[in-house]
């Protein structure tokens, strides 16, 4: 039941429109309890030889409930609607706002594709229990018991079949809830599953195709799509027998109380105007349970879905801020400087360290350079930096403040990052590169292309700046994602820069742009630069040598080279790969 009540929590902001809905479907009861009351009404009227003129208004009276149970119904669509928007609208807002606030450090655990189900189809799961159950929940409540308090008053033994029959088929649904939860859960796992694994191959179709893969994936998603099949028939199947139990229940029931009804009217204990009235109230009960009962089939799915939502929500923060954060004020020229003071770092707090006592220091201005072989620690000092996780042990110092200090926006605001993996969203340019800094004017924006090596590119286009570059920038060339990624850096002009492998995985024709647009925007910035490419680096203040998470070397490039050591080693071997390569061209 814990499960039931966090999810009628996402009501609470809605209790107006709550109220709204249930007062409009009580109104369509009202309409149908008042239609079955004068039908009966006029039917024993004809019984009874009474007057046209009254068989007349009770006639009347039945086509304007009609009417107005027609009007009523197609406003309670159109304002069910309105409701479910704006719950689901919090419900999805609340669950990227946690997974904004757990950052990449839990995504990186977690398929996309799952997270893109749960947030999409996973939250339109839950509109049935929302919008349909609970509201009508109260509607039949209301409505049972206004019908069976009057059944009462007229033959109490008719009331009471009533009552039990109404309690049995209102309980019978939630009995059978362990029989179907696992299904169900299996049903949900399935479809994420096959939604996670479609998005894999349409994103990675290129890589299918070049190694004639795609019948084997078309195989894979072939088999993940009968078994979601197999958990819907089954599901289906569960859902079925329960419904129809329910309707042996009321039909049983229903039968059950007309009999005692024209018994008690046959031996002159109640009336035919009173058993007419029980003829057309009793499906008045039976109703607005079935549609309850309808609503709570349709909710089941919502259920497995809330608990991997509650899931996300119950995930601890691993990044806090503190009740009181530092939020300088910026200055450009202001140059920060960085310190990691006896920095232990573990992923998922495994035993394996991705930084052991690492201690360095960043002068203000100064650049430093950060190499070592694939899995050293490099890509892990940007990531503690930034702020995606937190040290395991020692301090990190930004401008002397310890990073645990800051205000997260603020600390953020301060530093750009061109990573080697360039992320373009879908849009246009402008909106990409507009992305550091969304107020930018236009003169702005185009001189942070022009700085960038991007501008008379983006000029060549059919539609400048306002060109679709596609979704992940698949319209563009690497080089060409990586310079807009500059741009964005430039836009931002923060005074602390990151540049991870900014060049590593372009062509040499567009490496000479990015390099000359790298030193602009190096110029009067701190600056902290992962490079695998070391002929990149030679130039920088001091670099750093990791080697399995150690600090084994500091130092300039003459310098290193001179003790050839760790540096010595990997510039040597780099050399020589770059030798045998061009001998193979």
């Amino acid at each position: 039941m814990g499960t039931y009540w966090r999810m009628i929590q996402f009501l609470s902001m809605a209790k107006k429109e709550l109220l709204g809905k249930v007062l409009l479907g009580l109104g369509v009861s009202v309409t149908y309890v008042l239609q079955g009351f004068v039908i009966a009404k006029g039917v024993a009227q004809v019984f009874n030889h009474g007057s046209m003129a009254k068989i007349i208004i009770f006639i009347s009276i039945a086509v304007f409930c009609i009417i107005s149970r027609a009007y009523i119904i197609r406003y309670n669509e159109w304002y069910t609607r309105v409701i479910a928007a704006k719950v689901k609208d919090r419900i999805r807002g609340t669950l990227l706002d946690k997974l904004t606030l757990l950052g990449p450090g839990y995504q990186s655990k977690k398929r996309s594709g799952n997270l893109n189900s749960l947030i999409t189809d996973g939250v339109e799961a839950s509109e049935a229990f929302l919008i349909s159950y609970i509201p009508q929940a109260i509607i039949t409540f209301v409505t049972v018991v206004g019908i069976v308090s009057y059944l009462l008053a007229l033959d109490w033994q008719v009331g009471l079949v009533v009552v039990i029959s109404m309690v049995i088929v209102i309980i019978a649904p939630h009995l059978s809830v362990p029989l179907v939860r696992n299904g169900i859960i299996g049903y949900w796992q399935s479809y994420s599953h096959l939604n996670a694994e479609y998005i894999d191959a349409m994103q990675g179709m290129n890589t299918l195709k070049v190694f004639n893969a795609g019948d084997i994936k078309g195989e894979e998603l072939g088999k993940n799509a009968k078994k979601l099949a197999k958990e819907s028939i089954r599901n289906t199947s569960v859902s079925l027998v329960d419904s129809a139990l329910i309707v042996l229940f009321m039909t049983i029931a229903s039968s059950l109380t007309i009999a005692i009804a024209t018994w008690h009217t046959a031996n002159g204990s109640l009336s035919i105007t009173a058993v007419l009235i029980i003829l057309f109230l009793v499906p008045e009960c039976v109703r607005p349970i079935a549609e309850l009962n309808n609503s709570w089939h349709a909710s089941f799915l919502g259920f497995s879905v809330a608990e991997e939502v509650f899931d996300i929500m119950d995930e601890p923060i691993v990044i806090k801020e503190r009740k009181e954060t530092y939020k300088g004020k910026k200055n450009k020229q202001n140059l920060p400087s960085v310190t990691f003071e006896n920095v232990d770092f573990s992923y998922d707090n495994k035993n394996d360290k991705a930084l052991k006592a690492v201690n360095f220091f960043v002068k203000p201005g100064e650049t430093v350079a950060v190499v070592g072989k694939s899995g050293a620690g490099k890509s892990t000092i940007v990531n503690l930096l930034l702020r995606f996780y937190d040290v395991s042990s020692g301090v990190i110092k930004f401008d002397g403040i310890d990073l645990g200090d800051y205000d997260l926006s603020y600390l953020r605001s301060c530093i750009a990052v061109v990573f080697q993996d360039t992320y373009l969203f879908y849009g246009t340019i402008s909106e990409n590169i507009r992305m550091s800094k969304p107020d930018a004017t236009e003169n702005e924006l185009i001189e942070a292309a022009k700085v960038a090596n991007i501008h008379d590119f983006i000029m060549a286009l059919p539609k400048g700046y306002e060109t679709i570059v596609g979704e992940r920038g698949a319209t563009l060339s690497g080089g060409e994602r990586q310079r807009i990624a500059i741009a964005r850096a430039v836009l931002k002009d923060a005074s602390f820069l990151i540049l991870d492998e900014a060049t590593s995985s372009v062509d040499a024709a567009n490496e000479k742009y990015i390099q000359d647009a790298l030193v602009y925007l190096m110029q009067n910035r701190t600056t902290i630069v992962i490079a695998h490419r070391l002929s990149t680096i030679k130039n920088a203040d001091k670099i750093l040598v990791l080697e399995d998470g150690l600090l084994v070397e500091v130092g300039n490039h003459p310098y290193l080279m001179k003790k050839n050591g760790k540096y010595a080693q990997l510039i040597n071997a780099q050399h020589k790969t770059e030798v045998k390569a061009n001998g193979r061209k």
